[in-house]
């Protein structure tokens, strides 16, 4: 089983075998004395076990037995003599051919023609080996019973082997047995111009739902008999995921452009042509002890970037991309223990009605600060919350803290304020979001109609038909939607119409452009005139001096929040600030 492409020809039937080779079981008779190998043949000779013919191989010492293991292919059963050259020759031998050649399938059947020499019992717990006989009572029929039962233990254990390390459906290892594979030649000292890649094929969900999983996977089989066929027996090739393969071996026979271009050509499958691209992520960095596993994560850093930015492409890993990973993990865990620790916190901005100047609404944003009393901004962290599942208990959270918050404020006699609570994706897709949405309302006793939900504009145009029930449901509870960020995505006119919503509101971007002579300015007043003919107000963010606020306001703009009125405030400041503004026209 040295070799990627002929471990599977003893397990296969019989009948795919071909006429040209008859399959048969390997047996090796490792023993000083002549006459033992003949007597050993001549019992076995002839004989059929479990459908096969027998064929054998002979070492006269531990040392030629060494070499024919090293070489030959296949070895079911050996069966070893105790005392050769030695009288641990072949004690030690067992130990060689598990530890050092690594041949753990092969059955050993130890035999002496010393009785006592190695007591039974204490060599059988401490030698891994699979009998143990003397030579005097391995008559021809105990014989033929032993090497039957070692037989039929090894052809299980090839049968077990090929479950847990191959994949059927494209004849090739798996990716327990690719990691196993590269180890090997990582550690053979043979890889210091190897390449380890990972090789995905593109959009290959897509082709199974369209065509049906036979379809896909035939093309995944004859994306499999390509590879083998122009790559060649010094690459291993393994299928280690559904559409994915794992290759390894020199960097000359896997250039990455070179590779690729295999997928130039339509596969044919099942009569049809279908043209498919691929993606790759490779890692050269094989040094410095690498483990196979290793490399395999980074191959697979690389194939997600490729997949990203440049699907139908490769890309290389290099150490930043694994400092960046190293990184995010740090601060994933970080965040963890933020929220165990409450250093988790709501600040609220004022929106102001442009014509008036008086207070309509606060934005709750979340905020996170370190025992250091720096803070990490929330593009870093809310991504890494969104990736991980934890913005859901957060964004439960927050939604529950804004609630109370404006309850606080109007038990403090202040006016009646909008308190709009952004919301992600990950949650409005969660099975539970509009139970516990319901919940956050009755539990704290908020008026919906002082409720706003937030949501990106690419979050509104995905998945029109789910976005659309949810959202009229969320509208029948009495609470406002707004579409946050407008202008920065790829808005269906046609389904935005459809969209339950109240509000559009202006990315910061476009505000900012409004002092210069470039399209921001343009495109903010094409989104207020969107506005006005869908009946929706219009705010705007990130508003930062009074020439843009009067810009906005004679485009006919509604609202607007930015720095030019107030930063995110706590809780305490934006009661001060209200205060402070009641009567402030």
């Amino acid at each position: 089983m040295n070799t990627d492409t002929d471990t599977l020809d003893f397990l296969d039937d019989e009948s795919d075998a071909g006429a040209t080779k008859e399959l048969v079981w390997r047996l090796m008779i490792v023993d000083d004395e002549p006459d033992v190998h003949r007597a050993t043949t001549f019992a076995l000779s002839g004989i059929r076990i479990l459908g096969r013919s027998l064929q054998f191989l002979h070492a006269y010492s531990a040392k030629e037995a060494t070499a024919l293991l090293q070489s030959e292919t296949d070895v079911a059963v050996v069966l070893l003599d105790v005392v050769m050259e030695r009288e641990d020759a072949g004690l030690a031998l067992v130990k060689t051919i598990r530890k050092d050649l690594k041949l753990s399938e092969v059955r050993i059947i130890l035999r002496t023609g010393q009785p006592g020499y190695a007591p039974e019992i204490e060599t059988i717990h401490d030698f891994d080996i699979n009998d143990y006989k003397t030579k005097s009572e391995l008559t021809r029929t105990k014989l033929y019973a032993t090497v039957t039962a070692a037989l039929r233990a090894y052809e299980q254990i090839r049968k077990l082997d090929e479950m847990a390390f191959y994949d059927r459906l494209c004849s090739l290892p798996n990716r327990n047995k690719f990691i196993d594979l590269s180890d090997e030649r990582l550690s053979a000292s043979r890889s210091l111009d190897d390449v380890i890649a990972i090789l995905d094929v593109d959009d290959f969900s897509e082709i199974n739902d369209a065509l049906g999983h036979q379809q896909g996977d035939r093309l995944l089989q004859a994306v499999a008999e390509r590879l083998k066929l122009e790559l060649g027996p010094e690459v291993i090739l393994a299928r280690i995921g559904g559409d994915t393969f794992g290759l390894m071996g020199p960097s000359r026979i896997l250039d990455p452009v070179t590779v690729l271009s295999l997928f130039r050509s339509p596969f044919t499958v099942h009569g049809d042509s279908m043209v498919v691209t691929a993606s790759m992520g490779l890692t050269q960095n094989l040094g410095n002890g690498v483990q196979g596993r290793d490399a395999l994560k980074d191959a697979n850093i690389a194939l997600k970037l490729a997949k990203k930015n440049r699907r139908g492409s490769f890309v290389m890993f290099s150490t930043e991309m694994g400092t960046d990973i190293r990184e995010r993990v740090r601060l994933l865990q970080a965040l963890r223990h933020a929220v165990e620790s409450e250093r988790l916190f709501v600040v609220y901005q004022p929106q102001i009605n442009l014509r008036s100047g008086k207070i309509v609404g606060v934005e709750a944003l979340i905020r996170w600060r370190n025992e250091d009393s720096t803070f990490v901004p929330p593009d870093r962290f809310i991504p890494l919350a969104e990736a991980s599942g934890m913005i859901v208990a957060i964004g439960d959270w927050v939604l529950r803290v804004s609630c109370l918050e404006q309850l606080r404020l109007k038990t403090l006699g202040l006016p009646d304020i909008r308190m709009s609570v952004n919301v992600s994706q990950i949650q409005f897709r969660h099975p539970e979001f509009l139970t516990k949405l319901s919940a956050a309302l009755r539990d704290t006793g908020i008026n919906p109609k002082h409720l706003e939900l937030e949501i990106t504009e690419s979050v509104a145009m995905e998945d029109p038909g789910f976005m659309l029930d949810i959202l009229h449901r969320v509208r029948a509870m009495g609470i406002s939607i707004a579409i946050d960020d407008f202008g920065t995505g790829y808005s269906s006119l046609s389904h935005l119409r459809q969209l339950p919503i109240d509000r559009l509101k202006i990315d910061r971007a476009f505000v900012t452009e409004l002092n210069h002579e470039v399209l921001g300015g343009h495109i903010a007043s094409m989104v207020i005139e969107l506005g006005r003919n869908l009946n929706l107000t219009v705010i705007a963010e990130g508003i930062e001096d009074a020439g843009q606020a009067q810009t906005l306001l004679n485009m006919g703009c509604h609202e607007g929040q930015g720095y030019l009125y107030a930063k995110p405030l706590t809780s305490q400041q934006l009661v001060q600030w209200i205060q402070a503004h009641s009567d402030t026209p």
